[in-house]
């Protein structure tokens, strides 16, 4: 008789089961591994960096959209919170070189030697400063430039060209930014009737009293000769950069006499305000094709080298492209805006 040892035998029927369990199976080599034996081909991860981009027209469209944007925060960084220090730096100096001038004809009136003439016999340039103008109510002092362009209203208020000079007698005009570049008129339309605008030029200082203050189209009244001496001031009346159709004027009378009149230049018909640089389209294109060069030269750079390295060699290239195109664009701007 044979005797079955029970316990042994549930051993080994659990190291069978657990033997010839799946997980066992796939864990337990059934024999040897030949190593010659072809395995299922892998295919090897993708590239990952610049150059596995291509340049699709997609990608093109978007990379151009890009750089557009690019350019239309340049000017508009150039125009609004760059263009009042520049402005300001301007104005500082436009200020202190013109009451040296004014310094200098009072001496002259005084008869005090080495001093200059107090009689002026030209006209001014265009660029010049030929007043000082202070807005008393709204508290803005301004050192006023010869010529209504985009380049000299960016340094201050612009007086017109052909129209009479500050304190002589006649229709003094000037006009003024409204938003860009510090916007030295932006207030404009606070001035109320009554109250005081005092000009200083070298031959003294005359005040104004303001008689109106309107928003209406500027017609060629605004700008022509007066039976009065008064002062106008213009700006625009729209905070759209292209708006040209209407005007914030405000017209002031001269109080007391008027000073001997001067020479003046003469006055072209768009020698208003309203127009901006059109001859420097040419430079703009010429600024904007050197900033797409570059641009162009990121993108084929970063398919050969890593992004930082494209970015550090060209963007100081970038920057200044940017810049010239933004401060050539912002001349097309009508000049009061």
């Amino acid at each position: 008789m044979t005797v079955v040892d029970h316990d042994h035998l549930g051993e080994a029927t659990s190291e069978g089961s657990a033997a010839n369990s799946p997980r066992t199976r796939a864990a337990t080599p059934t024999g040897p591994v030949d190593d010659a034996e072809p395995r299922a081909a892998v295919d090897p991860p993708p590239a990952v960096g610049p150059s596995a981009t291509a340049l699709s027209p997609a990608r093109i469209a978007v990379l151009v959209a890009c750089w557009l944007g690019v350019l239309l925060t340049a000017t508009v960084i150039v125009v609004y919170p760059l263009g009042p220090v520049l402005q300001q730096r301007e104005q500082h100096r436009l200020l202190g070189n013109f009451r040296t001038r004014v310094q200098h004809s009072a001496d002259a009136k005084l008869g005090l030697a080495g001093a200059l003439a107090a009689k002026t016999t030209v006209a001014p340039s265009t660029g010049d400063g030929v007043a000082i103008l202070d807005l008393v109510s709204v508290r803005v002092r301004q050192a006023v430039i010869e010529g209504v362009g985009p380049g000299q209203t960016r340094r201050g208020p612009g007086h017109v060209p052909g129209t009479a000079g500050l304190g002589q007698p006649g229709n003094a005009v000037i006009v003024g930014r409204r938003a860009g570049w510090g916007g030295p008129f932006a207030r404009l339309r606070r001035l109320r009737r009554g109250d005081e605008i005092v000009a200083t030029t070298t031959q003294g200082q005359s005040v104004y009293r303001v008689r109106s203050v309107t928003t209406r189209r500027p017609g060629p009244s605004v700008y022509g000769p007066s039976t009065d001496d008064r002062l106008t001031l213009l700006t625009s009346a729209s905070g759209d950069p292209f708006s040209t159709d209407r005007a914030t004027v405000v017209v002031a009378r001269l109080e007391g006499q008027p000073f001997e009149p001067q020479p003046q230049g003469g006055r072209t018909a768009g020698a208003d305000g309203r127009r901006g640089e059109t001859g420097d389209w040419a430079q703009l294109a010429l600024f904007g094709l050197a900033f797409g060069a570059v641009a162009a030269g990121i993108v084929l750079a970063q398919r050969r080298w890593t992004p930082l390295s494209a970015y550090l060699l060209t963007t100081p290239a970038l920057v200044v492209l940017a810049l010239l195109v933004a401060e050539s664009a912002s001349r097309l701007l009508p000049a009061w805006s």
